[in-house]
């Protein structure tokens, strides 16, 4: 990460550049909602708030993103390796993206026994699969299926494989984005994913067929 100085400049630029945005729209919605001087229709008012609270989320991930990207920049400080249920990761993942999943009509489910776990640090693990499932819900068509298993690897003891399926994915999605693009609202959320996995010593594979549809898999450390 230190040696990659021109990603690291374009990483902090798109930072940048994204909070500026969202903080002028959360701040020009709640001027306008707090201006007496507007006589604000009830649906114009719940569509501010929407606005608010969309941008809120995203100002959030991005957030918790950049303070990871600086965690894993110094390896010796700020993280902290835990013991962690896998199952229960993923559930509470599920929780926060439940908007996202209701509004595009997307099933999530589990094959992950209570057995499964990880040692990583917290932040990174939670930040890996909100990113994956950020990824997922903007590339998944409506009524899409995603299902995520978890397996001992056979590679590897010392690792934990976790395959995510999502069967009906746009068949051109991967010819319209460029994962190594910063600027890419789709690929933004992939490519830390993919950096907060290798980074922690993990693996991460995309591959796509019109008749498996999208399949990710993930080898994260299973011990230190």
């Amino acid at each position: 990460m230190k040696e990659n100085i021109p990603e690291k400049d374009q990483f902090f630029s798109k930072v940048s550049h994204d909070l500026r945005g969202n903080f002028t729209s959360i701040l020009g919605f709640s001027d306008l909602i707090n201006d007496p001087s507007e006589e604000l229709l009830p649906e114009e008012l719940n569509e501010f708030v929407k606005r608010i609270g969309t941008q809120s989320r995203d100002t959030y991930e991005l957030l918790v993103n950049f303070v990871n990207w600086l965690k894993l920049e110094h390896f010796d400080y700020g993280l902290t390796n835990e013991k962690i249920d896998l199952l229960d990761i993923l559930y509470e993942v599920k929780i926060f993206h439940k908007k996202r999943l209701t509004e595009k009509k997307l099933e999530l489910d589990f094959n992950v026994s209570e057995s499964n776990y990880v040692i990583m640090d917290y932040e990174i693990i939670n930040s890996i699969f909100n990113n994956l499932l950020v990824f997922l819900t903007k590339i998944s068509l409506s009524n899409s299926k995603i299902e995520i298993s978890a397996q001992n690897s056979q590679t590897n003891s010392k690792m934990l494989n976790i395959i995510v399926r999502n069967t009906d994915a746009a068949s051109s999605f991967l010819q319209t984005i460029d994962l190594k693009d910063l600027n890419n609202e789709i690929s933004f959320p992939v490519i830390f994913a993919i950096k907060f996995t290798e980074l922690c010593g993990g693996i991460f594979n995309l591959e796509f067929s019109e008749t498996k549809g999208l399949t990710i898999e993930l080898e994260l450390p299973k011990e230190i």
